[in-house]
């Protein structure tokens, strides 16, 4: 039994799934291969428990953009902590990264903060609620833990049954039934809350720009959640890079490189709600979290971070294509390059479904932490991205082989 096994089992035995963030449990069918924990990371690159290297295209769930451990954030939060990290008033630097957010983000004409995801997307619900006097709202896309999020999985969740009268789904990209849930619906609603992007096949931003037109038309509340495009997508995220501008929207991830906090923003006439009403937490102006999101923006208006990301996802992308069809495999890239997906398509779906299983689980066994969707950060080097091909190149090939041999053994004639 390996340390980082034993340590799994202790884990369990205290906390449930073993970990603090569900996404981040152990695949059972990747267990020979796929790490357990990590103990550290540098640039782009971690070490798990047993000192086993790998290449990083997972990315802590997407908050590490610029890279682990990157030293000029680092650097600024060292400085802070020689000051404090909390206070009994707020800190000088909250005004800092707000005029950042402010310069950065086309509709942040006022910004709070807060520490997760879900906390930005829940306090953009609240003020839209409270400035529309109205209940309902529509949801598109995961937007994190609490009970307006959370309704399709009631009551076993744990989140009371009467909230569905409340929350209507559209599925991402149905524009049809986007229209007709904001036409049925129309003055009950609060807002409609989107991913703008669902880092699929569709970049075209024709779901957030019709949904733009229709919340307009109705008197209804666009709220974006840019949890995992805000400073991914552009500087000024998927606002930007699709040219759509929301009346609130949320963004955590990338702001800080890996550091928790996020921030809540929108038009001053929605914003100003919040002095009608307590939405508030003792945590949300911390000042280490401030700082390295002070440092990590600056970095971005400064250099060529995004064009880098694209760059070096397009590197990646291209390098799979050429692979798939080398191998003879039919697979390909698409989606943005800032986060490529590499997909394997077939007539036989059973065979790719397979080999993408196995192959999934190879490149753990060379050294790359992938999803399905691989993240680019500003520390990928071309060579970070050749090296990661020709591990995924030997990957492949073994599951491939793997899959030809079991289906020889089955039926002997199937090939």
């Amino acid at each position: 039994m390996k340390p980082s096994d034993k340590h799994y089992e202790e884990a369990l035995r205290l906390i449930p799934w073993g970990t603090q963030t569900n996404a981040k449990r152990p695949y059972a069918a990747f267990d020979e291969t796929m790490p357990k924990f990590i103990v550290r990371g540098k640039g782009c690159r971690l070490w798990d428990m047993e000192g086993k290297e790998y290449i990083d295209f997972r990315l802590a769930l997407g908050p590490v953009t610029l890279g682990y451990c990157y030293d000029e954030v680092d650097d600024a939060v060292r400085a802070q902590m020689s000051n404090g990290v909390l206070f009994s008033m707020a800190s000088p630097i909250e005004l800092d990264l707000a005029r950042l957010v402010n310069e950065m983000v086309p509709n942040a004409e006022m910004v709070r903060f807060m520490k997760t995801g879900e906390d930005a997307n829940l306090s953009n619900i609240r003020i839209a609620r409270a400035y529309t006097g109205r209940d309902m709202i529509l949801m598109s896309g995961y937007h994190g833990y609490p009970d307006w999020f959370a309704t399709e999985d009631s009551p076993n969740n744990g989140v009371p049954e009467f909230m569905k009268e409340y929350v209507k789904i559209i599925p991402w990209g149905d524009c049809e039934e986007a229209e007709r849930l904001i036409r049925l619906y129309g003055e009950r609603l609060a807002c409609v809350i989107t991913i703008p992007y669902d880092f699929n096949e569709d970049t075209s931003g024709t779901f957030v720009h019709h949904l733009r037109s229709l919340t307009r038309e109705y008197g209804i509340l666009l709220v974006l959640d840019e949890i995992l495009t805000g400073f991914r997508l552009a500087p000024g995220g998927a606002q930007e890079f699709f040219g759509v501008e929301a009346d609130l929207a949320g963004y955590a991830k990338a702001i800080a490189n890996g550091y928790p906090l996020s921030a809540y923003v929108g038009h001053r006439k929605y914003m100003e709600t919040l002095y009608r009403f307590k939405m508030t937490t003792t945590y949300a102006g911390e000042a280490l979290s401030i700082a390295a999101a002070i440092a990590t923006l600056k970095i971005m208006k400064r250099e060529k971070v995004h064009e880098h990301l694209r760059a070096m996802g397009r590197r990646l992308m291209e390098g799979f294509n050429r692979i798939t069809q080398e191998i003879g495999v039919e697979g390909s890239a698409s989606g943005m390059p800032i986060a490529p997906y590499l997909k394997f398509s077939g007539p036989d779906a059973g065979f790719h479904a397979r080999v993408e299983f196995l192959w999934q689980r190879e490149l753990y066994r060379e050294g790359i932490f992938a999803n399905p969707r691989w993240f680019i950060s500003y520390s990928h080097t071309p060579a970070d991205i050749d090296e990661a091909l020709d591990k995924a190149d030997r990957a492949l090939r073994r599951a491939v082989d793997a899959e030809v041999r079991e289906r020889s053994t089955v039926n002997p004639s199937w090939w």
